[in-house]
């Protein structure tokens, strides 16, 4: 009877699975990575802003990684800060080149990291090399033709003639 109790007890379904792994729900507020997301898309962060939304999108690095868009909005962001946040910039444009090589935002992410190099850390060989993996990953990109034309300046400009540029344009 014991025997047969049990067969029958282990033959009835089972109540519903339960999710064990608890689904997070990523909600934007004011002290969320989405929000700031948001206040950037809609170009309305103030200049003491970019601090506080890099701070989020470093604390909720996990999220901006998912998504080209974020790591572009996020890089930029950090780029533009002042602060101990600039090099996450950095690190998440390249993230977006290497991630999302055929996304929309790559080869812009490319052209930033140039420029980033060449004008705030004076790093005309990395700048050069970003302009040429732009090139040769994307040679009929709109931004093709600014990163050659760019590659042209900064190969000039090693020979100082941009240099006597910036020194007169500096004393008028």
């Amino acid at each position: 009877m014991i025997a047969l109790y049990l067969l029958v007890a282990s033959c009835q379904s089972s109540p519903a699975p339960q999710n064990t792994q608890e689904t997070s729900k990523v909600v934007s507020t004011s002290d969320s990575a989405l929000y700031y997301l948001d206040v950037v898309e809609r170009n309305v962060l103030s200049p003491a802003g970019y601090t506080r939304a890099a701070a989020h999108f470093v604390a909720q690095d996990s999220l901006i990684k998912t998504d080209a868009a974020h790591l572009m909005k996020a890089g930029l962001t950090c780029m533009n800060q002042d602060g101990k946040y600039r090099l996450y910039g950095v690190n998440y444009l390249i993230l977006l080149t290497n991630k999302f090589p055929q996304d929309r935002y790559a080869p812009e992410a490319l052209l930033q990291l140039a420029l980033f190099f060449d004008s705030e850390l004076g790093g005309n060989e990395r700048s050069v090399a970003f302009l040429r993996v732009l090139l040769k990953r994307y040679p009929e990109h709109a931004l093709a033709t600014d990163a050659q034309a760019l590659l042209d300046l900064i190969s000039v400009s090693e020979t100082g003639e941009i240099q006597t540029v910036r020194d007169w344009l500096n004393k008028e």
